[in-house]
């Protein structure tokens, strides 16, 4: 802890002021919150701020993304393989079907079921493990990791929505 701080508060304290006053001089001249709050408590009690424990360790940093990239993965399949089964079966009658592409096609679904099968379950086995933990400490809910993966999220399945639309505007006819 920096000595100029309590230097600081013990001086405001002869001084008569209270946490309050104290706390709004020393955050305008730019101190945080947090170095504040230990200072004064420092001053105060005997005993230090206790650290809260079980939110945002690299255990959970280390689950949610197995989590986050699986659910991507399986995503990211499901829609290849629709896309996929889509011109297999409904194929542009103006373009003439080789056996070349034929085969590509059937080894494009192999991979995306592959994905499928090896990502969904993963997505399943790991996300039901951290609601189990959850459940168990729910202020792992508000962790900053599981906030910030599902924000990017949010953000990656904004940029694909917008990007399909764009392609669908742009897509000749």
């Amino acid at each position: 802890m920096d000595e100029r701080l309590t230097k600081f508060i013990e001086h405001a304290r002869q001084k008569g002021l209270d946490h309050a006053a104290i706390f709004l001089l020393l955050r305008s001249s730019g101190w945080k919150e947090r170095q504040i709050a230990e200072a004064l408590a420092a001053c105060d009690l005997a005993m230090p701020i206790p650290e809260r424990t079980g939110t945002g360790s690299a255990r959970d940093a280390f689950l949610h993304l197995v989590a986050f990239t699986a659910l991507y993965a399986s995503a990211i399949a499901l829609v290849l393989l629709f896309f996929t089964y889509v011109e297999f079966w409904f194929p542009d009658p103006a373009i003439r079907t080789t056996t070349y592409e034929v085969e590509a096609a059937l080894s494009a679904i192999r991979v995306q079921l592959a994905t499928l099968i090896v990502s969904y379950p993963l997505f399943l086995l790991s996300w039901s493990y951290l609601l189990r933990e959850i459940r168990q400490a729910p202020e792992k809910a508000k962790s900053g990791v599981r906030r910030w993966l599902s924000f990017l999220s949010l953000f990656v399945g904004a940029v694909t929505i917008m990007s399909d639309v764009i392609v669908t505007v742009h897509a000749p006819a």
